[in-house]
C-alpha cells in the first residue's frame, strides 16, 4: 500500500500570509481565527517570535507536538521556527503579538534585553490565573499596544516601547515558571547566536568546535554557556535539533526513512535509525506509524 501524502509544515509571515510583515505586528485573536473557523493549523514562522495572550475563554495549543488545553488568562510563548497550531472558540478573547526579536531588543535598555530574550528561550504555556494582578497589567498593556498600533501614523516608537514593556513584565512575573533564572546577558546573547547558527547548519553536521570558532569562543566556553543556560552541552543542543527535525519530517512529509536520513545529512540510514531510537525510544518506522499531524 502507498502511504498517503503528507503535507509539508507551512511557513508563514503571519498565518495564511506569505508576504513579509513588519518587525512588529499585533492583532486580536478573533480577527484572524474567525476567518479560519477558529482553527489555526500547524505552521511556523522562520523570522518571527510570537506571544499569544488568551485573556478569556477556552483554547487548545499544539506546541511542537505537545497538546495543551486551557482557559484564559494564559500566555503562549512561541520562539521563531517552533511548529505550533491553535484551536479557539467564538468566546476566546485575547491578542497575538508577532515580533522580530533582534529588532525589538534594540529598542530595549541593556538592563531589560536579557529577560525579554529569555522569555523566548523555549515554547511554553504560562497560566496567569494564580496572579490576577500580573494578568490585569498584561491585559492593560496589550490593550494600549493594539490601540497605538492601529493609529494612522503607526508604527511609532511608542509601539516598540509598549511591546518591550509587556514582554518584560511577563518575563519578570513568570520567571518562577521558566527553567532560566536571572540569565547573564552576554551568555544569553551567545546562546541565541549559537542557536541561529544551528538553525542554518545543523544538517551539515558541523562539529562543536566549528560553531565555537564562528562565535569567537573556545569549545569549552561554548559548552559552559550551554550548560549554564540549558543544562546540556552544545553537542546536546545539536543532537536535539536534529532529532526534532527528524520527528517533524517523519510526521509531516511523505518519503522513506532512508530519504529522511539523507535529507538530514546522515550518510548511513542504519546509523540514523540508531540515532533516532536513542532520542525517541522507538525506531523511525514505529514512530511514524503511531503519529498523525494534529
Amino acid at each position: 500500500m502507498n502511504r498517503p501524502a503528507r503535507r509539508q509544515i507551512p511557513s508563514y509571515s503571519l498565518y495564511g500570509e506569505t508576504r513579509g510583515t513588519d518587525a512588529l505586528h499585533i492583532e486580536d485573536i478573533q480577527s484572524r481565527s474567525r476567518k479560519y473557523l477558529w482553527k489555526i493549523g500547524n505552521h511556523r514562522h522562520t523570522g518571527l517570535c510570537q506571544c499569544v495572550y488568551v485573556t478569556a475563554g477556552p483554547a487548545v495549543a499544539d506546541l511542537e507536538g505537545a497538546r495543551a488545553e486551557f482557559e484564559g488568562p494564559t500566555v503562549i510563548i512561541i520562539p521563531a521556527g517552533a511548529v505550533h497550531g491553535f484551536g479557539f472558540r467564538a468566546d476566546s478573547q485575547g491578542y497575538v503579538l508577532s515580533i522580530n526579536l533582534d529588532r525589538l531588543l534594540s529598542m530595549a535598555s541593556s538592563l531589560h534585553q536579557a529577560p525579554i530574550a529569555a522569555l523566548f528561550s523555549e515554547p511554553r504555556v504560562l497560566e496567569l490565573a494564580s496572579d490576577p494582578l500580573l494578568a490585569a497589567r498584561a491585559a492593560g498593556l496589550f490593550g494600549n499596544l493594539i490601540e497605538e498600533f492601529r493609529q494612522p501614523e503607526s508604527p511609532g516608537p511608542q509601539v516598540g516601547w509598549l511591546a518591550c514593556s509587556v514582554l518584560w513584565i511577563l518575563s519578570s512575573g513568570t520567571h518562577h515558571m521558566t527553567a532560566m533564572q536571572s540569565p547573564d546577558r552576554y551568555e544569553l546573547d551567545r546562546l541565541r547566536r549559537f542557536r541561529l547558527l544551528v538553525e542554518t547548519h545543523y544538517q551539515k553536521h558541523w562539529p562543536v568546535k566549528r560553531y565555537a570558532r564562528q562565535l569567537a569562543l573556545s569549545e569549552s566556553s561554548l559548552n559552559r554557556i550551554c550548560r549554564n543556560l540549558t543544562g546540556g552541552t552544545a553537542f546536546d543542543i545539536l543532537q536535539q535539533r536534529l532529532a526534532l527535525e527528524a520527528r517533524r519530517r517523519l510526521v509531516y512529509l511523505a518519503g522513506s526513512v532512508a530519504g529522511v536520513a539523507a535529507e538530514l545529512g546522515f550518510k548511513d540510514p542504519a546509523y540514523f535509525c540508531r540515532f533516532f531510537r536513542r532520542h525517541a525510544g522507538v525506531s523511525p518506522t514505529a514512530f511514524r506509524r503511531h503519529q498523525e499531524p494534529v
